[in-house]
């Protein structure tokens, strides 16, 4: 240190070290770094040698993640619970949260990422609409009407009715196949006039492939079931016939009207702008607020014309009314990124350290939540030092890009041919009770992952699953 320039306070200068427990990347290498190292899967001692452990061979401790279960679940509704959960809403929640933690670097989910092409058919012009929307796993509808024990299953129901005590429990045996053709199926929708049919083919195809059983669903009271089912499904999968083609020669196309953009949380966006008249003269109409901006975002801010009609089309979804959150805005209820941001929380990050617009940034970027606005901008220090704010509080490489389009997501494609390496079955009756358990094929062997008990798998049981994990076959 220079003589006559005073030594920087430590309580003024802000910790570039995040709280270990609170940094998603962080949690995440320890768990990969738990589940690759071979460290934590080492038979157990006999009783009586090393350190006189009582420890019986082969009951592992193994590894309990409840760090990162806390990090991952925290602020969700489902997750931050002990309560039963979904395999499959818990791993697209991982996702994202992967996706919002790599904007600056590679992206790990772009392995899963892939495009679905939706095509609609107004059945009064005979004209069709091409849209694409991001997915990460394939959903299978379970046709139960093409069970191939369909007279066993009706009479094992016949003499339940009965109330016989030995009538047998009988499992649907559904092939394949007919769960693919119900996959492929066009359908009825749209609550106008116009009635479209929609299908949706696979525009691009993932380096890997997750495949979800829908075996969760409702019955007709309405009372959350799963479907007891056996699917045959193959150890090696071709989607080729799935490829969407696009338009079609002689096919005409309805009215272009520019749909929202494709984003990811990789991605960042700049928010549109809505046309409040066309929002305030739908508002007078009386329809809720909500549903008025998203019929103007929708419908492109093309009028009030085209507004109305999105409404008297989309009143019966079950997110009519429902916030819209705009892209590039973290936020809903009709504020702008700039007025969502809390004053309050503002005063509190700039009091330590941080400059207005830093702080205001990453409200922005964690939905103006204080505590994960702090663990953002330790998580981004070197971003924030290389950031030029320009005299509107936005940087310049903001305003250059707020000029240019939106990127598109990245997909992976390739061919559409697959092998099974692994899938979770949910072990219960019920979906609110049971657990999920995990067949990884390793070395061409199929081993079971059933909490700390792992062990080689004569049988495993692949038409019982209900998320399936497939990767590309090079040609």
């Amino acid at each position: 240190m220079r003589k006559g320039v005073p030594r920087e306070s430590n309580a003024n200068r802000p910790s570039r070290r995040p709280d270990p427990t609170q940094d998603f990347k962080t949690q995440v290498a320890k768990l990969g770094y738990g589940l690759l190292s071979g460290e934590y899967s080492k038979p157990a001692p006999d009783p009586g040698e090393e350190n006189d452990t009582s420890e019986p061979r082969g009951d592992q401790i193994g590894i309990a993640p409840r760090m990162f279960k806390a990090l991952v679940g925290r602020g969700h509704p489902e997750f931050s619970t002990n309560r039963q959960q979904d395999a499959q809403e818990f791993l697209l929640h991982f996702i994202n949260m992967v996706e919002r933690n790599c904007r600056s670097g590679p992206n790990p989910t772009e392995a899963f990422r892939f495009l679905v092409e939706e095509k609609i058919v107004c059945q009064q012009s005979q004209k069709a609409k091409y849209t694409q929307r991001v997915d990460y796993i394939i959903q299978l509808p379970v046709p139960m009407d093409q069970a191939t024990n369909a007279e066993e299953l009706q009479e094992a129901e016949r003499r339940r009715e009965e109330g016989d005590p030995s009538a047998p429990t009988v499992r649907a045996q559904i092939p394949f196949a007919a769960c693919m053709a119900a996959l492929s199926e066009p359908e009825l929708g749209g609550a106008g006039q116009d009635h479209c049919h929609q299908n949706h083919p696979v525009a691009s195809f993932p380096d890997h492939l997750v495949i979800q059983i829908k075996k969760f669903t409702f019955g007709l009271d309405w009372v959350p079931k799963k479907l007891d089912v056996s699917i045959d499904v193959p150890d090696t999968l071709d989607l080729s016939a799935l490829r969407a083609t696009g338009q079609q020669p002689g096919e005409e196309l309805l009215p272009e009207v520019a749909p929202p953009p494709l984003m990811t949380p990789d991605v960042e966006v700049k928010a549109p702008v809505l046309d409040d008249s066309t929002v305030c003269h739908l508002c007078e109409m009386g329809f809720p607020l909500e549903a008025c901006r998203r019929a103007v975002y929708y419908t492109g801010n093309t009028g009030i014309d085209a507004a109305t009609n999105w409404i008297m089309s989309h009143i019966d979804d079950p997110d009519f009314a429902a916030p819209l959150v705009l892209p590039g805005c973290s936020s809903g209820a009709g504020t702008t990124p700039t007025e969502s941001v809390s004053e309050e929380h503002l005063e509190t990050i700039v009091s330590m350290g941080f400059t207005r617009d830093q702080a205001t940034k990453a409200l922005r970027a964690t939905s103006n939540v204080l505590q994960r606005a702090v663990d953002w901008i330790f998580s981004h220090m070197d971003d924030l030092e290389c950031m030029d704010i320009s005299e509107g509080g936005r940087s310049a490489a903001e305003s250059e890009s707020a000029r240019e389009p939106p990127p598109g997501p990245r997909v992976r494609d390739g061919p559409g041919k697959y092998e099974l390496f692994a899938f979770i079955s949910h072990m219960g009756t019920s979906t609110m009770c049971g657990h999920y358990v995990c067949h990884i094929k390793k070395d061409q062997q199929w081993v079971i992952f059933n909490d700390q008990k792992v062990c080689a798998s004569e049988k495993p049981p692949k038409d019982m699953g209900y998320l399936y994990f497939y990767r590309r076959v090079a040609d």
